[in-house]
């Protein structure tokens, strides 16, 4: 490859060197072809004194001065060939352009009339929509003048209305401290019984710690409790009937029920309402939670709270440290006695002016879960689709749902979707249980707590709307008074 290369190179330099020497020999020839003007300073004679490039460059000039005259020559020649032609032409020329000169005016003089008209009208439109625009500017004028002054009476209507409003303030304040000046002169002698009121109060509470407070502070307990079952330990609210606790009973019934704003009192860790009965060891008796010597008032107070029903009455639950003994909601044992006396005292609410005996009702009062109540913007539904909060309908309107109580009876009235319990009342000229025979079958049903104490039913195998007592047979109002009876006995 190396000798190829030198020879190709030696080929070059021979060949190029007899090529000089021919462009050197004929150099006024081809002086001005173009390889030679590029490559002209590999042909500069040794006696010239300038460089290899001044001498390309002169060439250069040179060529192109030449090929520039020579250009122009040829192109100026052609035209003055032209011009000599053209100038015996322009004779006629001159002749076609006179005529088309006058042909142009005859053609322009009824154009010119025609725009001439054309603009006059032109005129008076633009005059016309000069006082149109002129008109709809002062027009434009006027509405904004008229906005303004919108503006500025509606900040007056708002200013007057402003002051209209502090002016009923202020008459509203001067007939509220009338009103009070008047209530401190009228209330000034009732202070009296004011104090006696206070007092009756207070003793009240006294004799019958917790019985003061709304439904849910009476004896229930928060959802977390830890009842001690015969299989484990659960939440008061996930217990189920019929579930067997730690002490032998049986769950009968759990009841929901809404909370108070009293906070809670803790024993143990356990929070229960300070009107609940726990078992005191000092006292071997149950006394409320509020007088026991471990209990504190807590901060907490919760919107639902539980309670059970129990066979045995009690509740066991696990504490920090201990299980406790707690009463249950009935609290009374379940004996024919204290049945006759609890039915008792429900009956001097209900039938004050009735002194007849009669019969004591061997089951309490209990609904099947299928029996119809009318809820409101639903119609009738089944007892078991209620839940706290709704509204069914009573004898004065509608009522709402404060509390939803589901237990296990023995025995009923009527066939499955319309069994009753007898304890149940019922309103027909008065309050009364309900007459049928009892069976002795074992079902679950639901009993509710409202605000009335009171709501209609409906039985499957019926239409007719029964007027029943709700859980609390007394009304959750009269709970007080009906525990302060129950106490004594």
């Amino acid at each position: 490859m190396l000798l190829v290369i030198f020879l190709l190179i030696g080929f070059g330099i021979v060949l190029g060197s007899s090529t000089r020497l021919d462009v050197m020999a004929h150099w006024s020839e081809r002086r001005c072809d173009l390889d030679i003007m590029i490559s002209a300073f590999m042909y500069k004679p040794d006696e010239i004194k300038e460089n290899a490039f001044q001498f390309a460059g002169e060439n250069f000039k040179f060529c192109i001065a030449n090929m520039t005259t020579d250009y122009l020559e040829t192109v100026f020649a052609k035209m003055f060939a032209a011009l000599q032609k053209q100038m015996g032409a322009a004779d006629i020329m001159t002749n076609v352009m006179n005529g088309l000169r006058s042909s142009l005016a005859n053609i322009f003089k009824p154009f010119s009339q025609l725009i001439n008209r054309f603009w006059h009208k032109f005129k008076q439109i633009g005059s016309l929509s000069s006082r149109i625009f002129q008109h709809l500017y002062m027009s434009m004028k006027k509405a904004a003048g008229i906005t303004i002054a919108s503006m500025f009476m509606a900040i007056s209507l708002q200013t007057s209305i402003m002051n209209g409003i502090d002016l009923v303030i202020n008459i509203i304040m001067i007939v509220l401290y009338i009103m009070l000046a008047l209530s401190i002169i009228f209330f000034l002698p009732l202070l009296p019984v004011m104090v006696f009121v206070i007092m009756a109060s207070v003793g009240i509470e006294s004799a019958f710690p917790g019985r003061t407070g709304g439904v849910g502070s009476l004896f229930c307990f928060a959802p977390n409790t830890s009842v001690l079952a015969e299989n484990g330990v659960y939440n008061i609210q996930d217990l189920k009937l019929g579930q067997k606790l730690a002490d032998g009973s049986i769950v009968e019934a759990i009841i929901e029920l809404p909370g108070s704003s009293e906070a809670l009192y803790t024993i143990d860790g356990i929070y229960v309402s300070g009107g609940h009965r726990v078992w005191s060891h000092t006292d071997n008796t149950f006394i409320s939670v509020k007088d026991h010597p471990w209990a504190n008032r807590s901060y907490l107070a919760v919107n639902t709270v539980w309670t059970l029903i129990t066979s045995s009455r009690e509740i066991p639950v696990k504490g920090l440290t201990q299980s406790i003994r707690f009463a249950d909601w009935e609290e009374l044992p379940d004996t024919p006695v204290y049945s006759h006396a609890w039915d008792t005292i429900v009956r001097t609410f209900l039938n004050p002016a009735d002194k007849l005996l009669y019969p004591v009702p061997t089951a309490a009062p209990c609904l099947d879960v299928d029996i119809r109540v009318k809820k409101l913007q639903s119609g009738f539904v089944p007892l078991k689709t209620i839940q706290r909060g709704d509204w069914v309908l009573t004898n004065t309107g509608w009522t709402k749902v404060l509390g939803v109580c589901s237990r296990i009876v023995n025995g009923g009235i009527g066939i499955k979707g319309s069994r009753i319990t007898d304890g149940l009342w019922i309103h027909n000229e008065s309050w009364k249980h309900p007459t049928g025979k009892m069976d002795s079958t074992q079902w679950q049903g639901i009993q509710l707590v409202t605000e009335s104490g009171t709501f209609y039913m409906k039985r499957i195998d019926s239409d007719e709307l029964e007027l029943v007592r709700d859980f609390t047979e007394v009304g959750y109002t009269n709970l007080l008074e009906s525990y302060a009876m129950e106490d004594k006995i």
